[in-house]
């Protein structure tokens, strides 16, 4: 039986993907059976430099999708992100609703000056966008609702990258502050409205799996970038004698052995694994 694959959040250029990380990519896809692969935003941050030769190379074996994150919006206007926007592609069993999303602060109890003010800290800061963030949000929940109305919700497999549930929030007093900028509780509750099935996304970084919430399925397991990576994390552990301060600032973590020969024969034996556990899959023949 063949299958659906979506991924997210795999900063090919952060990452700096190369031949080892396609042929992986690709050897895992033949394996698991798959034809068609959906990612779910956060590609690149350079979509005609970056992100079109390396979907042209996995589109050499499998169709291939894509909705945008914020990083794959950088430099583009508008019409063109609208352009990439709400694409329904119907397998045999199941349709795919794949769409952008944003985030409206619904997941901050922060005035919204606060939240301005630190939102010229975000990336998000280098995008052009039409309207406001709760603006932006309003017109996706329009056309959601419409796509909603016209499709079987139960068969429906529905792709974004942003956050559409505060169970996926981060909690930590650290980083709780930028939970404005991760998605909009508006979501969820159009898909329990009309019953969607399943639904997969990324954006928070954070791998939570597949986990129900009053009757949608949800699936949450971005590759991150490499320093959030469980073989990174694994390793400095494995090895605590190069990290002598026992920090765990991630970067700072990562910087300790990112150049080390060791590291990068161990990156490579555990890559098959960290690519595998970041893909959810659905038999679509």
């Amino acid at each position: 039986m063949k299958k659906l694959a979506i991924m997210s959040d795999l900063h090919i250029d952060s990452n700096q993907f190369g031949s080892e990380e396609i042929k992986t990519l690709l050897k895992i896809f033949k394996e698991q059976e798959v034809s068609h692969l959906h990612i779910a935003g956060d590609i690149s941050n350079h979509l005609e430099r970056e992100t079109r030769p390396f979907l042209n190379q996995l589109g050499q074996d499998l169709n291939i999708t894509y909705n945008l994150g914020n990083h794959d919006m950088l430099g583009l206007d508008e019409e063109w992100i609208q352009e990439e926007n709400f694409k329904c592609i119907d397998f045999s069993n199941r349709t795919l609703l794949a769409f952008h999303g944003w985030y409206d602060y619904s997941f901050s109890e922060e005035s919204q000056d606060t939240i301005l003010r630190r939102r010229n800290l975000w990336f998000d800061r280098r995008l052009t966008r039409k309207g406001s963030d709760q603006n932006i949000v309003d017109r996706e929940i329009q056309q959601l609702e419409e796509q909603l109305k016209m499709l079987d919700t139960k068969r429906l497999i529905v792709a974004m990258h942003f956050v559409p549930h505060s169970k996926f929030t981060m909690w930590h007093e650290k980083y709780a502050p930028f939970n404005a900028f991760l998605g909009s509780q508006a979501y969820h509750s159009l898909f329990v409205r009309y019953g969607v099935a399943d639904v997969v996304f990324g954006h928070a970084h954070r791998s939570y799996g597949t986990m129900e919430i009053e009757g949608v399925r949800y699936h949450s397991r971005p590759l991150g970038y490499i320093r959030e990576w469980d073989l990174t994390i694994d390793f400095v552990n494995q090895h605590p004698h190069l990290n002598p301060t026992r920090t765990w600032h991630l970067s700072k973590r990562y910087n300790l052995i990112k150049h080390l020969p060791e590291f990068h024969i161990y990156k490579k034996e555990k890559l098959k694994s960290e690519l595998l556990n970041s893909m959810t899959f659905f038999d679509i023949d």
